[in-house]
């Protein structure tokens, strides 16, 4: 189904124009507009599982590179080269296509991965790595423990916990039965270890 466009509906200042123009990309995640006017994005392949680098124009659509992990999160053009994050990678891309992979096996397995990189005044490059969850606690939300049981949160320095037990049914081999399971943890596996109150919520569960 074609998506409805139209650039008249959104308000700018006095003397601007708005226009589309180009339509019915394919989960677009970042552009770059390079000195010679030539535009890329990137294709983040959630659809299709293919990220792609594409470089467009009003008439064209041109696939530079594809092939990438998805979700591609982000494009950075740098010293006439393409940077490209996606799912546990950063690879460069030459303007014709070569693929070259910088980084592998970053931890972004869980709800956010590794994300756009940028290049500092020391010519150093830096990059974001997302986190397994969004509370520290693998739970109902996260599918992705199906697959990954044993990822986890790691904190950026040492915290102390206050042992709070969680109760929460992921149906992975467990049945949908309760499970039980701690902050900076691998699903079901708790972060108290005082055995009486261990025992008192394993009872709980049981009934």
């Amino acid at each position: 189904m074609e998506r409805y466009i139209d650039p008249n509906m959104i308000s700018v200042p006095y003397g601007y124009l708005v226009e589309a123009f180009k339509t019915n990309l394919n989960v677009p995640t970042d552009f770059k507009i390079l000195e010679t006017g030539d535009i890329y994005y990137g294709d983040s392949g959630i659809t299709d599982g293919n990220g792609k680098l594409i470089k467009i124009t009003k008439n064209s659509i041109q696939i530079i590179a594809d092939g990438f992990e998805a979700p591609l999160t982000g494009i950075t053009y740098y010293k006439g080269n393409f940077y490209v994050s996606h799912l546990g990678s950063i690879t460069m891309v030459t303007k014709t296509g070569k693929k070259t992979d910088l980084l592998v096996g970053l931890p972004s397995y869980g709800d956010h991965h590794n994300n756009r990189v940028a290049f500092g005044k020391d010519e150093k490059m830096n990059f974001g790595q997302g986190t397994a969850t969004n509370s520290g606690v693998v739970g109902l939300d996260n599918n992705w423990v199906k697959s990954h049981p044993h990822f986890r949160d790691f904190p950026a320095k040492p915290v102390k916990v206050n042992g709070h037990i969680f109760k929460t049914k992921i149906n992975i081999d467990f049945k949908n039965k309760i499970i039980l399971t701690g902050a900076f943890a691998p699903f079901g596996t708790l972060t108290y270890f005082n055995e009486e109150i261990k025992k008192f919520f394993l009872e709980a569960v049981a009934y």
